[in-house]
């Protein structure tokens, strides 16, 4: 429908022999299933960590072989039992207890038994559950008096072979996720922007404009592994959520969950299908196994219902109609799902509303004007997952309530195929990327290193009616699945409420922004800071840039595509913009290293940033983001070396640095103000980290909520600190060292 026919991959399921041959290569190179060589492999290495008393890493091991343990292996119940050995040296006793269950639910050898007992009595112990742990040792056995154990649960029912559970119905019930958007704000429709919310009232800065759940979401398979742990491995694949000791699916080694309830809510709504295409959906891609899950999740016969109301059989207007109306990146609709919370905004709530995934069906797939290469792949990406649906024998799952198996014959496949190919067209420029803090673990300093990371791709329903700005009014944060969106600043009546998908002034120039918003959204940006910044370049003429000139140390301009040149009339040097970021890149690239050396080799870290600093004083101006990384980076070298005065000074300099390129109220501000209290907690400076906590608690408040991790933890530093003001001097602020 989207893409011509000769485009989709629709002969037969439309593949030659060839084809198929080199699809099951791809599915045999990623596959999903479980391995006895793999599973016993990674017991024996986390059987070695486990004897040089690496706990840490004999953990992972050992959850890695239990992701290729089958639900009857025999090695499970040891694996676990090994497992919870480790998690008792690294004190973690109530993990410990869930894998001395785990291990006899799992038929632990009874000869074996008084060695997980004996764990389990001291865990409790511990615990200070002496009762317990008396009649542990006394029972000599897990059971209570009634035969079952008081902390014990059933092994998980999930039936890997049912057929009843992917049914439509449980699949609508299981889906029926309610989000939230402020009575404050209104849904308006017009040419220009198309959908888009407008504040009916003041919205006060921090306060909570919109929160909606992700209609379905795909962890990113990462493939840094190397030096990190990759996502598979650190988030539940169902709710995203910290899975530390995950709990794998019961027929494949990739899937697995954070606890027994996720583990069946995934068999539920979705894995029931995509159980056995692992390796095909591992090489896919993301978008092709969203595209998937978004089908699954609905339902085929909600599937078909939008397909109708997309062709014009009914009273939502089709994309065409749309697309000449509304050229932002979304179709226009008149009213929304009507859920919970909505007290404000009636006037848009019917019981002829689109459900979730109709809404979702109805954004613009850009066909027309998505690159005919991406089109295609496209199309042949919808054929293999067809082609593999029908290897595995699933196609007559996808048969809806109410259709005949025979007469369905063709049509189940050739709507599925319309629906993934729309889907993976939409999620060019649709895709919402959940982020995640995450620990870097480089340098082992007191400094928190933390990074933003990507660890999946969703489709929400009610954020996608946001439109861009690169200067926006709100801030997102997320919960596992869950997108809370608030205002970031004060947003007066009548104004639009607006979102950055990606390109923000602060990071990017106007010249870049407006590229990357017309290659991947296929508009022109006309926000606030676009029109500003154009005005200003048309009035000075080309825009400074933040590099010096090699030769006479003025600020560059720049010039024609490609390059830079002095504006000294004397000098006139021209330098390529490629040599620049190069440069750049360079002087990153040191102080990645010096960060790893830090705790180890600190001579060695300080000499590569005194390097850093050389070339970016010839290089950039002083006002470069690059030279607030360094003085970070310096930071976390001092910290190492628990020089607490001297790392705050370079924390101070890059704080000011950050409130320069983000500005006061930035979140970025506040993380690294967090790192400053941080290090002023740790040299016990109690009265300028108790006001660095306030300031940081502040910017945390109005981005992320007074429930965020980092809020939690400033509170804590706060609450040891009060105690001691005035028993500590006063430290004054030590100036940034020199190298």
């Amino acid at each position: 429908r989207q893409v011509p026919e000769r485009e989709s991959g629709r002969r037969g399921e439309g593949l030659r022999s060839d084809d198929e041959t080199f699809l099951q290569q791809l599915c045999d190179q990623s596959s999903t299933h479980k391995d006895p060589r793999v599973e016993l492999d990674f017991k024996q290495q986390g059987n070695a960590r486990f004897k040089v008393k690496d706990y840490t890493q004999a953990v992972a091991l050992y959850s890695k072989a239990l992701r290729h343990s089958s639900a009857r292996s025999s090695q499970a119940a040891l694996l676990y039992a090994n497992r919870s050995a480790a998690l008792y040296h690294l004190q973690r006793y109530q993990d410990c207890l869930a894998d001395v269950r785990r291990a006899q639910e799992r038929g632990y050898p009874p000869e074996l038994e008084h060695k997980i007992l004996a764990r389990r009595t001291s865990c409790l112990h511990h615990l200070g559950i002496l009762e317990e742990a008396s009649n542990s040792q006394t029972r000599g056995s897990l059971s209570g008096g009634d035969g079952q154990s008081s902390a014990a649960t059933a092994v998980s029912s999930i039936d890997p072979h049912s057929k009843s559970r992917g049914s439509p119905s449980s699949q609508r019930e299981a889906s029926a996720v309610l989000w939230e958007v402020s009575p404050a704000i209104v849904l308006h429709s017009d040419a220009p922007r198309g959908r888009h919310f407008v504040a009916t009232e003041e919205l006060k800065p921090g306060e909570v404009v919109l929160q909606e759940e992700a209609f379905a979401a795909v962890l990113i398979p990462d493939g840094r592994g190397r030096e990190s742990i990759p996502n598979e491995d650190l988030y539940c694949h169902h709710c995203l959520g910290q899975a530390e000791l995950p709990l794998p699916c019961l027929t494949c080694s990739f899937s697995s969950y954070c606890s027994q309830l996720c583990q069946q809510q995934a068999w539920n709504q979705y894995h029931w299908f995509e159980c056995s295409l692992g390796g095909l959906l591992l090489a896919l891609g993301t978008f092709a196994h969203l595209a998937l899950r978004t089908v699954v999740v609905a339902g085929m016969q909600e599937v078909e219902r939008a397909e109708r109301l997309g062709s014009g059989g009914d009273q939502w207007p089709s994309e065409e109609q749309n697309e000449g109306e509304a050229p932002n990146h979304m179709t226009r609709q008149r009213r929304c799902s009507g859920t919970k919370g909505f007290s404000g905004t009636s006037d848009w709530l019917s019981r002829d509303s689109p459900s979730r995934y109709q809404m979702i069906h109805n954004l613009l797939t850009h066909n027309k004007r998505q690159n005919p290469k991406n089109r295609f792949l496209c199309g042949m990406t919808a054929a293999a997952l067809c082609w593999g649906i029908r290897q595995r024998g699933l196609e007559s799952q996808l048969v809806s309530e109410g259709m005949e198996v025979e007469s369905a014959q063709g049509q189940r496949l050739s709507t599925l195929r319309s629906a993934l190919l729309r889907h993976m067209l939409q999620l060019q420029c649709n895709a919402q990327a959940i982020t995640a803090l995450r620990d870097t673990g480089v340098g082992n300093s007191h400094v928190a290193e933390m990074e933003q990371v990507r660890i999946a791709t969703a489709f929400y329903s009610a954020v996608s009616l946001l439109n861009h700005s690169c200067q926006p009014n709100t801030s997102i944060t997320f919960h596992n699945t869950t997108m809370t969106v608030r205002a970031s600043q004060r947003i007066p009546a009548t104004q639009e409420v607006l979102h950055c998908y990606g390109p923000h002034w602060s990071r990017m120039a106007l010249k870049e922004r407006q590229q990357a918003l017309s290659l991947q959204y296929f508009f022109q940006c006309l926000c606030t800071a676009c029109v500003s910044e154009e005005k200003e370049e048309a009035r000075m003429g080309s825009p400074v840039t933040q590099f010096l000139c090699s030769q006479c140390g003025f600020s560059l301009q720049d010039s024609e595509e490609g390059h830079c040149s002095c504006p000294n009339s004397s000098c006139g040097h021209l330098v390529s913009k490629s040599s620049l970021v190069q440069q750049v890149q360079q002087i990153r690239t040191k102080m990645d290293i010096a960060r790893r050396l830090s705790a180890r080799n600190p001579d060695e870290a300080f000499q590569l940033l005194s390097q850093c600093q050389r070339l970016a004083q010839s290089l950039l101006t002083n006002q470069h983001p690059v030279q607030g990384e360094i003085e970070d980076c310096l930071a976390q070298v001092y910290a190492s070396q628990a020089d607490w005065l001297a790392a705050a000074g370079h924390l101070r300099r890059s704080c000011e640095l950050v409130r320069v390129q983000f500005g006061d109220g930035s979140l970025e501000l506040g993380k690294e103000l967090f790192k400053l209290a941080q290090i002023l907690f740790n040299g016990q400076v109690v009265d300028e980290a108790l006001s660095v906590i306030e300031q940081a608690e502040s910017l945390f408040s109005l981005h992320c909520g007074v429930e965020h991790e980092m809020m939690i933890e400033l509170r804590e530093m706060k609450s040891c600190l009060q105690p001691l003001v005035s028993q500590f001097p006063v430290t004054p602020q030590s100036a940034p060292h020199t190298d």
